[in-house]
């Protein structure tokens, strides 16, 4: 089956060209609002508020400090990827953006359906999480993922669990969040976080219903 990867850069420079709307055309022809603002997972047959992340395009400084509090306080080995990763977009007047994205949570996750051991599973906030004990390195996840989020290390496929693996405290924000000083990134109920922000934060895009919301740029901003 051909594989077929939206990138998380691809989306972010759309929203970053974009001035309230997120346009994204290509194979799986993404269009308007998604539907984040109201998703949700199902929790031993009963629904749950799905948790994601607010990303502020025009806040983000691309100081990498999120990355660096992801990898110190979820320990992650040397040979672990980056759970967060900070890009760079330059809008058609010259303006730079910066955006920091990690995995989606998405409300329908391709990742989850495929993995053939059962070591995918959505937890009670919605977070897509891994059980790495009984992962066993196929890679499907990865194929399936229309983000490519999935890496590996030594023992297992790794991402962002939203810091749960950490043993945070319930009402803690991740290490991402709490290390922002700017403001450029929020977790939290994703309908919570669409009625914060009102009508300027959209949906990533629609592939399996992605928790994750832009703040993106107002119009006129350059």
């Amino acid at each position: 089956m051909e594989h077929k990867n939206i990138t998380r850069r691809s989306l972010l420079c759309a929203s970053a060209a974009g001035a309230g709307t997120v346009a994204l055309g290509g194979a799986w022809g993404l269009t308007g609002r998604a539907h984040a603002d109201d998703a949700a997972g199902t929790i031993a047959g009963g629904p749950v508020e799905q948790y994601g992340f607010l990303v502020a395009l025009t806040r983000c400084s691309g100081c990498g400090r999120c990355v660096e509090a992801c990898r110190k306080g979820n320990r992650l080995s040397d040979s672990t990827e980056d759970r967060r990763h900070v890009e760079s977009y330059t809008r058609t007047r010259g303006r730079t953006f910066f955006a920091s994205t990690s995995c989606m949570h998405c409300a329908e996750p391709s990742c989850m359906s495929v993995c053939p051991a059962g070591a995918i599973w959505k937890d009670e906030r919605g977070l897509v999480r891994v059980d790495q004990q009984r992962c066993m390195g196929c890679k499907y996840c990865y194929q399936a993922c229309p983000y490519g989020v999935p890496t590996y290390n030594e023992v297992a496929m790794d991402k962002c669990d939203g810091c749960r693996s950490a043993e945070l405290d319930d009402g803690e924000d991740p290490y991402c969040v709490q290390a922002c000083k700017f403001g450029a990134l929020e977790f939290g109920p994703v309908s919570q976080l669409k009625a914060t922000a009102g009508d300027a934060a959209v949906a990533i895009a629609e592939a399996n219903r992605p928790s994750c919301l832009v703040l993106a740029p107002e119009k006129g901003v350059s």
